[in-house]
């Protein structure tokens, strides 16, 4: 099913990142980690669509996109970022992409936070947070989302790792199995691992050369 939402709050989170808040349909069902697709009708009977995860609690009024922006590309994401506020959007059902199975350790590249927010969220609500690590791998500084208040939550357990800039108390490079295998002492704890797909699969296959249990590894659609 699609539906057509208004766009009642548009905030870039970083200079290339938007967040825009929707109306959410009444009876709109989604769960921490799912997905949707955004429709651009493009002329005639063709259409573009794209996935996104959504980043507002299961029970929130309204829904949540944060979205990285390719200007220089002029493409889908740069149209998405010309949209206003009062503007609508077309959006599918949500789709599952992932699925909070329990503490774990959440890793990340650059937009691919964006299924574990609402997962951290709801463990802090919980209570349950502790015990659980972000590892967020980005280009740059200036490149991370939502990081003061990542930091708020997760404390000393959230490591952030910069490819292109060295800054100190940052961690710098990229996340190999040295750097993996220095931050995890529970191998049969769940692994959550969100970027591009040659980063996932590598980062996967570090897992299980750490001796991670396939099963216990999500990497998402």
């Amino acid at each position: 099913m699609n539906y057509s939402v208004k766009i009642l709050k548009k905030v870039w989170l970083t200079h290339n990142v938007v967040q825009f808040v929707l109306e959410r349909p009444k009876e709109f069902q989604c769960a921490p980690g799912d997905a949707v697709d955004i429709i651009l009708d493009t002329g005639g009977t063709n259409q573009r669509s794209a996935p996104f995860t959504l980043t507002n609690m299961p029970d929130s009024a309204v829904l949540e996109l944060i979205i990285k922006v390719y200007p220089n590309l002029k493409g889908f994401t740069h149209t998405i970022s010309q949209r206003k506020v009062g503007d609508t959007l077309s959006i599918t059902s949500a789709w599952k992409s992932f699925e909070y199975l329990g503490k774990g350790t959440f890793i990340a590249a650059g937009s691919g936070i964006t299924p574990f927010i609402p997962m951290i969220k709801i463990s802090e609500e919980q209570g349950t947070l502790l015990g659980h690590k972000l590892i967020y791998a980005n280009r740059k500084l200036k490149d991370v989302i939502l990081k003061k208040e990542l930091e708020e939550k997760l404390g000393s357990h959230f490591y952030n790792i910069l490819s292109e800039e060295q800054v100190e108390g940052y961690g710098y490079g990229r996340i190999d199995r040295k750097y993996l295998d220095s931050r995890i002492v529970e191998p049969d704890q769940y692994f959550y691992v969100c970027g591009p797909d040659d980063f996932s699969t590598s980062i996967k296959g570090i897992l299980m050369n750490l001796g991670v249990k396939a099963h216990n590894i999500q990497i998402g659609y």
